[in-house]
């Protein structure tokens, strides 16, 4: 999304929500009291109004008229929706980057597949994360279809919501990243249709996994 209008510290404080949306600092459902961002922020309403409306339209946040805003709720639906979507669009990226991904571009990803977490350790988990999301958007850029790398990103930072409050943190970090070097391995033979596959796989079994997680959890599953 571009830069909203107006000020710096309008842009900072959309920022600054957004990252806190994304994290889980705010959790699904949450209320976003605006008299406490506006003290939090040291601005006036307008500013953060602005925000709160343009996170609106990015989905993060929902608005209920007369009773206020809130960090959007995420449903089995949304994850379902979010994967038919990534499927489309990802599968498409990685096809498009294949023939034209630049070298420092795959150095860049291969850098992007160095990290593991520890099984159950959530500040370990939010980093690899971090560098996952990094490494899609790197492939939604090399497209070089800017509007197709846009909702790219903003699949990541919904997916990212949900994958955040996962408490079952399997470590399945090897299956992830090997998904991955084959992915690079497609980029760097310029195999256009290795890639859409390989792309294909690892959203596949991320979405087979995160919906497994959701049925363990049962009816503790509330997002």
């Amino acid at each position: 999304m571009a830069a909203l209008p107006g000020s710096s510290l309008r842009e900072q404080v959309y920022q600054q929500l957004k990252s806190d949306i994304i994290l889980g600092v705010y959790r699904p459902g949450e209320k976003l009291e605006v008299a406490r961002l506006i003290a939090q922020h040291g601005l006036s309403k307008t500013p953060v109004r602005d925000a709160l409306h343009a996170l609106q339209q990015e989905g993060l946040v929902e608005v209920l008229p007369r009773v206020g805003y809130f960090a959007s709720r995420i449903t089995i639906k949304d994850v379902e929706d979010i994967f038919q979507l990534r499927l489309i669009v990802e599968t498409a990226s990685a096809e498009l980057a294949a023939p034209r991904i630049a070298d420092e571009d795959l150095l860049e990803l291969e850098r992007l597949t160095l990290r593991r977490y520890v099984a159950g350790h959530l500040a370990s988990y939010k980093e690899f994360l971090a560098d996952n999301r990094e490494f899609h958007h790197r492939v939604a850029v090399a497209s070089g279809n800017a509007r197709l790398a846009d909702v790219v990103q903003n699949l990541l930072n919904q997916m990212q919501r949900l994958l955040i409050l996962r408490l079952d943190l399997r470590d399945n970090a090897e299956e992830m990243l090997a998904e991955h070097r084959r992915l690079l391995q497609a980029f760097r033979a310029r195999d256009s249709r290795v890639a859409r596959q390989a792309m294909e796989d690892a959203l596949r079994n991320a979405r087979d996994a995160v919906m497994q997680s959701i049925v363990s959890r049962g009816k503790d599953w509330s997002l």
